[in-house]
């Protein structure tokens, strides 16, 4: 099957609906859904179903509380809203150890 198309010619993009959600004590990713946030976290870490940890919905002040560098302590990284702005696509946005 060929790459679907707009009228106008152009390559149709899928909107995502993207959300900030943490999984497990220190992951976040960008997705669709919490399910989806679950299943990314398992395959970024190749973890197995029975590793599955669930996964919460970010809040606005979580989404908005500036990050750092790790190795330059008080250098600013940047917020998960604004990482969130970027990703096209679900992904892994940032984590702490």
């Amino acid at each position: 099957m060929g790459e679907q198309l707009t009228l106008d010619g152009e390559p149709s993009v899928k909107a995502h609906n993207l959300s900030v959600y943490q999984v497990g004590d220190h992951d976040y990713y960008a997705a669709n859904s919490a399910t989806e946030a679950e299943q990314l976290h398992l395959d970024v870490n190749e973890l197995d179903e029975v590793d599955r940890e669930p996964a919460q919905l970010v809040s606005d002040d979580v989404l908005d509380k500036p990050w750092q560098e790790e190795d330059h302590p008080g250098v600013a990284a940047g917020t998960l809203r604004e990482w969130l702005s970027e990703a096209t696509q679900p992904c892994w946005l940032s984590g702490t150890q």
